[in-house]
C-alpha cells in the first residue's frame, strides 16, 4: 500500500520539461510547485534557468500556479513567489500532511482532479499529492548539497524509486 501512495503519476527530468500540451491533455488547470530542488537550489533565492519563463508560459496558457513549500521561512517563500509573480503560496506546509489544500484549491477555483503537485521528493511532494487526490509529478533533484534530514529521506526513497518506471519518463 505504501508503494501505491508513494508512486508518482509521472516523472520528468526538470520542471521546465513539462509543457502546456501535457498539462492540458491531463485536464490540469492548476499547478502546485515545491520550491527547493524543484525551482531553485535548496534554500536558494533565484530560480533555476528557464523556470521564470516556464511559469510565465503556463500562466499565459491559463493554468493557475501556486507554491506549496515545507520551508519554514515565510519571507523567503513570499519573496520567491513574488519573483515569479505567483500570488498564492503556502509556507511551512508540513507535506505530506494536507494542510491548506482545500483552501488553496478554493482560492484557485479548481477541483482537486484538476491539480498537479510537482516536486522532487517522494515522501513529501508525491505522497502529499496522492493523499489529497491530485496528480503527482516527480522531478529529479538538481542540488546534491542538502540538509542531513533530506539526505536521509533520499536514502529511504531508494526502494520506492526502484519501483518507478524511469524508462518511460516524460
Amino acid at each position: 500500500m505504501i508503494s501505491v501512495l508513494s508512486s508518482p503519476d509521472f516523472c520528468f527530468d526538470n520542471v521546465t520539461d513539462i509543457d502546456i500540451d501535457f498539462l492540458e491533455w491531463n485536464g490540469i488547470k492548476a499547478v502546485l510547485l515545491d520550491i527547493d530542488n524543484t525551482l531553485t537550489q535548496h534554500n536558494g533565492t533565484e530560480p533555476y534557468d528557464g523556470v521564470r519563463e516556464w511559469v510565465d508560459s503556463i500562466k499565459s496558457a491559463g493554468v493557475k500556479v501556486a507554491i506549496i513549500s515545507n520551508a519554514k521561512d515565510e519571507q523567503r517563500v513570499r519573496l520567491f513567489a513574488e519573483k515569479l509573480e505567483i500570488d498564492n503560496y503556502i509556507w511551512d506546509a508540513k507535506k505530506p500532511f494536507t494542510k491548506g489544500f482545500g483552501q488553496l484549491t478554493k482560492d484557485l477555483g479548481v477541483d482537486k482532479s484538476e491539480v498537479v503537485v510537482i516536486g522532487d521528493q517522494i515522501f513529501t511532494d508525491v505522497l502529499y499529492a496522492n493523499c489529497v487526490g491530485a496528480m503527482s509529478i516527480l522531478v529529479d533533484p538538481k542540488d546534491k548539497k542538502e540538509a542531513l534530514s533530506i539526505r536521509i529521506k533520499r536514502i529511504l526513497e531508494i526502494p520506492f524509486r526502484g519501483l518507478i518506471d524511469f524508462e518511460n519518463r516524460k
